[in-house]
C-alpha cells in the first residue's frame, strides 16, 4: 500500500529529500506546481501500509490464462488501477492532501476455490480515499498523520466486513547539522494485510542521505537507493512481511531509463461470504522483469514492462502464512504491464 502525493513543501518541512547535488536525472523544481513529497517518507509511508497503494496516473497488466494445480482449469489474470493524490490546503508550515485510488484484478477462469466448492471470484476490488497532513513543530521536528478508508472484495462495500482501514501518525526530528538525515518514531494501524490487523505496531526508523545514498531504515521495512554515478540507480524496499523489490537501472539519457527487477508481491481482499470474518483471500506472485521508462513530459512518466511471474497463488488466512484455506496455486507465466504515473 503506498502514497505518491503532492508538493514539494512537503520536503522542505520534512527536510528528509535527496541534497540538491544529487546525481539524479533533473526533477521538476522544487517550487513547481503540485510537486512531490520526499521519497524517503514516501517509501516509509509505502512500508508502513498506512495509504492507498498505487500510483498516481493509471496501469494496467495482463497474463495470459495457465494452468491451476491440482483442478482441470485455467486461469488468466489483468489488472487495472487507478490513483489520484490532491493537495487541499498549503502553506509555509503545514500541507493538507487527498487520495483516491481503485485496483480490480479481471480473473479470466473456470476454476473453483478448493475448499468452499463455489466459483472462483471472477473480479477481486480494492477501492480506497483518504488523505494526510504533515506539518512543521520548529526548524527540527515535525509530524503528520494519515487516514484511508475503502473497501476491498469480490463484492465490495456489501457490509461492513468488506470495508478497510488504514492509519499512520509520525513525529520526525532532523540532524541538528542539516545533513537531511533524520529520526521517524511512528503508530501505524491497517485492517487490510499481513501486519497488524488493527493492532497499533509502534516503530522507529532512521533516514540516511548523501548525494549517492538515501536510505531509510527501520521496522518493520528497509528503503535504500543508490546512485553510485548519473547513469546508474540501484534499489532495494522491503517492507514485512512479503513485500521485496530489488531493481537496477540504467539512465543512457536523463528522460529515458532501462531496468530489470525482481519483486515480490501481495494483495489482499475479504471476500464476501467467507467462512471466518477475519480470514481475507491473498494473491502472492514473484515476478522477474526487465523494462524501459521514457518520461514523456516533465510530469508524465511512462513504463513498459516484460516479465514472467512465478511462485502465483491464492489462499484464505489470517495473513501469517501460506497455509489455509481455498489455497490455489497457478502456473508461472510471463505478463505485461504499463504504467503512466504522474510525477508531480
Amino acid at each position: 500500500m503506498s502514497l505518491r502525493p503532492v508538493l514539494a513543501l512537503a520536503s522542505a518541512l520534512l527536510a528528509a529529500g535527496p541534497a540538491g547535488a544529487q546525481v539524479d536525472p533533473p526533477d521538476p523544481a522544487p517550487d513547481a506546481p503540485g510537486g512531490g513529497i520526499s521519497p524517503a517518507l514516501r517509501s516509509t509511508l509505502d512500508a508502513l501500509g498506512a495509504s492507498v497503494g498505487v500510483p498516481d496516473g493509471f496501469g494496467y497488466s495482463w497474463s495470459p490464462r495457465a494452468p491451476v494445480r491440482g483442478q482441470r482449469a485455467s486461469m488468466g489474470l489483468s489488472n487495472y488501477q487507478f490513483g489520484l493524490t490532491l493537495p487541499v490546503h498549503s502553506s509555509d508550515d503545514d500541507l493538507v492532501f487527498a487520495d483516491v485510488s481503485a485496483r480490480v484484478l479481471d480473473i479470466r477462469t473456470d476454476a473453483l476455490l478448493p475448499t468452499d466448492r463455489v466459483r472462483f471470484p471472477r473480479a477481486l476490488w480494492d477501492v480506497q480515499a483518504g488523505g494526510g497532513y504533515v506539518g512543521q513543530f520548529d526548524a527540527d521536528w515535525s509530524w503528520g498523520a494519515t487516514l484511508n478508508v475503502g473497501s476491498a472484495s469480490d463484492r465490495p462495500f456489501n457490509t461492513l466486513g468488506e470495508m478497510t482501514l488504514s492509519a499512520l501518525a509520525f513525529v520526525r526530528r532532523a540532524d541538528s547539522d542539516r545533513n537531511g538525515n533524520g529520526w521517524l518514531f511512528y503508530v501505524v494501524s491497517t485492517s487490510n494485510g499481513q501486519l497488524g490487523r488493527n493492532i497499533p505496531v509502534p516503530g522507529a526508523a532512521y533516514e540516511f542521505h548523501t548525494d549517492r545514498l538515501t536510505a531509510v531504515v527501520g521496522f518493520p521495512f528497509i528503503s535504500v537507493d543508490y546512485r553510485p554515478t548519473r547513469a546508474w540507480q540501484f534499489e532495494f524496499n522491503y517492507g514485512a512481511l512479503t513485500d521485496v523489490l530489488a531493481r537496477a537501472s540504467y539512465y543512457p539519457a536523463d528522460q529515458v531509463r532501462l531496468f530489470s527487477a525482481f519483486e515480490w508481491t501481495n494483495q489482499a481482499w475479504f471476500r464476501a461470504g467467507r467462512a471466518g470474518q477475519h480470514r481475507q483471500l491473498f494473491y502472492y506472485e514473484k515476478r522477474i522483469e526487465a523494462g524501459f521508462g521514457w518520461r514523456v513530459h516533465q510530469n508524465v512518466d511512462f513504463s513498459l514492462t516484460p516479465g514472467f511471474a512465478f511462485d502465483r497463488l491464492f489462499v484464505e488466512s489470517r495473513g501469517l502464512g501460506f497455509r489455509g484455506r481455498n489455497r490455489t496455486d497457478l502456473a508461472p507465466a510471463r505478463f505485461l504491464a504499463l504504467q503512466f504515473e504522474l510525477k508531480y
